[in-house]
C-alpha cells in the first residue's frame, strides 16, 4: 500500500469505507450493481441487508427489506409477510425479479432470494 492509498484511507469517511467494503464483498458474484440496475427489467442484484420493516398496507403487512451493495440501495417488498426466516440485518442476499422505481429507489416486489453465508 502506497502513501497515497494510506492518506486516502485515513481521510475517507465512514460511509466511503462501508461502500468499499460492500463492493469488495459482492464483486465476484454474477449480479447487476444496484446503482446501474434499470427499472422495468428483470434483474439479479445482491447486497447486505441494512434495514427491515413491516409496513401495514390495505389491512395486510408488507415486509420491506433494504439492501445495499456499495453502489446504491434497493428495497425488496414481500406482500402479506411480517417476517422471513434468514432475512436479518447484516446478512448477504441475492434478489431476483422485475425491478421498478419508487421514490427514486429500485424496488422489487416479491422477488426470489438466495441467502449468502
Amino acid at each position: 500500500m502506497g502513501i497515497k492509498d494510506r492518506v486516502k484511507r485515513l481521510t475517507s469517511t465512514t460511509e466511503e469505507h462501508n461502500q468499499a467494503r460492500l463492493q469488495d464483498r459482492f464483486c465476484l458474484l454474477d449480479t447487476t450493481d444496484i446503482g446501474t440496475a434499470e427499472a422495468r427489467t428483470r434483474v439479479r442484484i445482491c447486497g447486505e441487508i441494512q434495514a427491515i420493516q413491516v409496513v401495514p398496507r390495505a389491512g395486510s403487512p408488507w415486509l420491506e427489506v433494504t439492501v445495499g451493495d456499495g453502489t446504491a440501495r434497493a428495497v425488496a417488498v414481500f406482500t402479506g409477510r411480517k417476517r422471513i426466516r434468514g432475512l436479518d440485518p447484516g446478512r448477504g442476499v441475492v434478489f431476483e425479479g422485475v425491478a421498478g422505481k419508487v421514490d427514486g429507489r429500485l424496488q422489487l416486489m416479491n422477488p426470489s432470494y438466495t441467502l449468502l453465508a
